[in-house]
C-alpha cells in the first residue's frame, strides 16, 4: 500500500508539468564556434563591433584577435605585457597579480583603445591592427589609465564610448564615475556621492534633442545597516548629462548634473529578496521611442529574478521627483537637467544643491511592480542582452540571452502575455560562469565567454526544431516558422516575410497551427525486452520538452515514473512487480501528444540481462538486476 502511495504521488507531481521558469529545451548547440584557452589566460573583457567578422578578447598580458570565418576560428595574438618597473614595485610590495590583465577594450576616437591592470599601475596602449603603436622613437605609446580602469583585476571596472569620449565606473573604495578619455573636459563624481560601489552596467539614453542625452550607470552598495533580515545591497540608477561640462570654481571639476535613485526589483512596500544587481542591459529598437531596461538581480539565496523597467519612465523620474532630504525650496531651474547652463549664478546654484541631495526620493519599481520571472534553479544569471525580433506577422518581440553561472545561456521570450525560456543552451566544455555577452544583430550572432572559452552562437538556431510542424510551432521561438510548402523550420526574414510561415508563440492559439495533434511511434521503432521476472528493470524516456507532461502507458494503465535531469523512468522493482506488454511512453504539451518510446517486455526465468538499446539521437539502457 505504501509503494502505491508513493507511486501515485510521483505520478500526481508528473502530471503537472514543469514549471513555465524551467527551460523549456536543454540544447547543445551544433552551429556554435568556440576557442579554448590555457586556464592561466583569465579572459576579463570583449570587444566586438557590429558587423565585423573579429572579436577582440583580453586576458593575461595578451589581446587575442578572433577572425571568425564560416565554422573556423583563426587567432592573432598581441602580447600587452606589463611594464618591468611596474612589476617589480608590485611584487616587493607583497602583492598578488602582478601581471598585465586587460580590463578594456574600447573604440574611441578612431582609436582601438586597449587598458591593463599593469601589475597595480594602470596603462593603456593604442592598438593598430595587430600591433601596438609605437612613436618615431620605436616606443611604445602609453597613457595612464588610473581615470579609466581599477588597479586590480578583482575590482570590476564599466567603461561606455560615446562620440569623441569614454565614460568609466569604478568599483571599490574608491569607487567613482567619470568622463575618463577624450577631446571633452575630464570630470568626476564627488566622494561622498558613492560608497563602496559595484558597478554592472552602463547606457545612452538619446533623446530628440541629442543635447539631453542621459547617461545611466548602474551598480551596487554594500548595505552598512543592513540587519540580519536587511537588505545586504542595495541597487541604483547613477545618471549624469552628456552636455555637462562641470563647474570648477564649487565642484573642483565634479559633474554639475548627477543624480541618483534607487532602483528595486520587487513589489512596492513588500520585503525585496532580490537585491543585488548582475548586470543591465537597455534595449531599443532601431526609429522607435521607447526603451527598455532589463536587470538580473540575484538573492543571497542563490535564486535569480528578471525584472524591466521603462526608460522614458526612469527619464521622467529624474525630470519630476522630489529630492530626497531636501528642506526648504529648490532652485529654478531644476538641478539635474540636462540643458546647457546660460549664466555661472545658475550653475553655482545648481550645483551647490546638488553636491548634497543628489538622490531622489522616488524609488524606481520594474513595470508591472514585479519581476518578469524567477529563477529558482540551481544557478544564477550573470549577464543579459536583448534582440528585437519581428515574427512572422512583422510584430516585434524582445528576446532576451541570459548568462549564468554554470556557463549556459537562456534563450527567452518576452511579451505582454507571457515570459517563456524558449531553451538552455550548453556551448562550453567547461563549467565557468559566462563573463562578457555581445549580441550582433547585424551578422545574427551571439558572443559569449567565460575566463577560459569563447563562443559564437546563431541567434537563428531553426535547425534544432526541424522535426515536424508541432516541434517548431511549440519551440515558440519568433526567429522561426514552419514552412508547410518546404516541410521545414525555416528563419524568418525580411526576404522571406511574404512567404506564409506558420508561427504561434501564444499558447492559446497552439493547437490550431498544425493539422496533427498526434504522432505515434512505428511498430519496428518498439524495442523488445525479454527479462527475469524477478528483476528490476528501468525503462527511461528521454525528456524532449521540458514544458510537456510525461506519462507511461500499457492497455490503456497508466504507470507513474520518476523525473530525473533528462529522463522520465519507469522503475519496478518490490513495489511495483514486473509486468508484460507494450509500455510506450507518452509527452503532452498544448494539445499535442507524442509517443517517444516503446518497449515490448516479455518475462521468463532466465539469467541477469543487460541491454543496450540505441535510436537516433539518444541512447536508452534496460537494466535488470535479480532481486536478493
Amino acid at each position: 500500500m505504501t509503494g502505491l502511495l508513493h507511486c501515485c504521488r510521483l505520478f500526481a507531481l508528473f502530471c503537472l508539468g514543469v514549471s513555465q521558469d524551467t527551460p523549456r529545451l536543454k540544447l547543445i548547440p551544433k552551429d556554435a564556434v568556440t576557442r579554448t584557452f590555457n586556464q592561466k589566460e583569465r579572459l576579463m573583457t570583449m570587444f566586438h563591433e557590429a558587423g565585423s567578422s573579429q572579436v577582440l578578447v583580453g586576458g593575461r598580458g595578451t589581446v587575442w584577435i578572433l577572425t571568425f570565418v564560416g565554422s573556423e576560428i583563426t587567432p592573432t595574438q598581441v602580447p600587452v605585457r606589463v611594464e618591468e618597473e611596474a612589476e617589480k614595485d608590485c611584487k616587493r610590495a607583497g602583492k598578488r597579480d602582478c601581471d598585465n590583465f586587460i580590463r578594456m577594450i574600447e573604440r574611441i576616437e578612431d582609436k582601438t583603445l586597449v587598458c591593463g591592470t599593469n601589475a597595480g599601475s594602470p596603462k593603456c596602449w593604442i592598438l593598430a591592427n595587430t600591433t601596438l603603436h609605437k612613436n618615431n622613437q620605436g616606443q611604445l605609446v602609453t597613457i595612464v589609465g588610473d581615470n579609466i580602469i581599477s588597479a586590480s583585476p578583482s575590482q570590476n571596472a564599466v567603461t561606455i564610448a560615446i562620440e569623441d569620449s569614454l565614460y568609466s565606473a569604478l568599483s571599490g573604495n574608491r569607487s567613482s564615475i567619470l568622463r575618463s578619455y577624450g577631446r571633452r573636459k575630464g570630470i568626476k563624481t564627488r566622494e561622498s556621492w558613492l560608497s563602496n560601489a559595484e558597478f554592472a552596467g552602463a547606457a545612452l539614453f538619446p533623446q530628440k534633442d541629442r543635447r539631453k542625452d542621459e547617461i545611466f550607470f548602474f551598480y551596487n552598495e554594500v548595505n552598512q545597516s543592513a540587519g540580519l533580515d536587511g537588505e545586504p545591497y542595495k541597487a541604483w540608477l547613477g545618471r549624469v548629462c552628456k552636455v555637462d561640462q562641470g563647474e570648477r570654481p564649487t565642484l573642483a571639476d565634479s559633474w554639475s548634473t548627477f543624480l541618483k535613485a534607487r532602483l528595486v526589483c520587487g513589489r512596492p512596500h513588500k520585503p525585496t529578496q532580490f537585491h543585488r544587481l548582475q548586470n543591465a542591459f537597455v534595449s531599443r529598437e532601431a526609429g522607435q521611442a521607447e526603451a527598455v531596461l532589463y536587470g538580473v538581480f540575484s538573492s543571497p539565496w542563490g535564486s535569480s529574478a528578471v525584472c524591466s523597467y521603462s526608460m522614458n519612465r526612469i527619464s521622467s523620474d529624474f525630470e519630476t521627483s522630489k529630492f530626497k532630504d531636501a528642506a526648504g525650496s529648490v532652485p529654478h531651474p531644476r538641478p539635474g537637467q540636462c540643458v546647457a547652463p546660460d549664466s555661472s549664478s545658475y550653475l553655482s546654484k545648481m550645483v551647490a544643491f546638488i553636491k548634497d541631495h543628489p538622490e531622489l526620493e522616488t524609488v524606481v519599481y520594474p513595470d508591472e511592480e514585479q519581476p518578469l520571472y524567477v529563477l529558482e534553479m540551481n544557478d544564477t544569471y550573470t549577464h543579459v542582452v536583448v534582440d528585437k525580433v519581428r515574427d512572422a506577422s512583422n510584430v516585434s518581440h524582445d528576446v532576451l540571452f541570459l548568462g549564468t553561472a554554470k556557463g549556459k545561456v537562456h534563450k527567452v521570450l518576452q511579451s505582454k502575455e507571457q515570459t517563456v525560456i524558449i531553451a538552455e543552451i550548453s556551448p562550453f566544455k567547461n563549467e565557468a560562469p559566462v563573463v562578457n555577452m555581445i549580441l550582433d544583430a547585424t551578422t545574427g550572432h551571439l558572443f559569449v565567454s567565460t575566463e577560459t572559452e569563447v563562443t559564437r552562437l546563431p541567434l537563428k538556431d531553426c535547425n534544432q526544431y526541424n522535426e515536424n510542424c508541432w516541434k517548431c510551432i511549440l519551440a515558440r521561438d519568433p526567429y522561426c516558422g514552419w514552412d508547410a510548402a518546404g516541410k521545414r523550420c525555416s528563419a524568418i526574414s525580411q526576404e522571406n516575410h511574404t512567404v506564409r510561415l506558420i508561427q504561434s508563440l501564444d499558447s492559446s492559439s497552439t493547437t490550431r497551427a498544425c493539422k496533427t495533434a498526434e504522432e505515434k511511434l512505428a511498430q519496428d521503432a518498439i524495442k523488445k525486452v525479454n527479462v527475469d521476472h524477478t528483476a528490476y528493470i528501468y525503462l527511461p524516456c528521454p525528456l524532449r520538452s521540458h514544458h510537456a507532461a510525461y506519462s507511461w502507458v500499457k492497455d490503456h494503465k497508466v504507470y507513474p515514473c520518476s523525473m530525473e535531469d533528462q529522463s522520465c523512468t519507469l522503475r519496478f522493482g518490490q513495489n511495483m512487480p514486473m509486468d508484460e506488454g507494450v509500455f510506450k511512453c507518452t509527452a503532452r504539451e498544448e494539445g499535442y501528444k507524442e509517443e517517444i518510446v516503446g518497449f515490448e517486455v516479455t518475462l521468463s526465468s532466465g539469467r541477469i540481462l543487460e541491454l543496450a538499446l540505441t535510436a537516433p539521437g539518444a541512447v536508452f539502457l534496460a537494466i535488470t538486476i535479480l532481486l536478493l
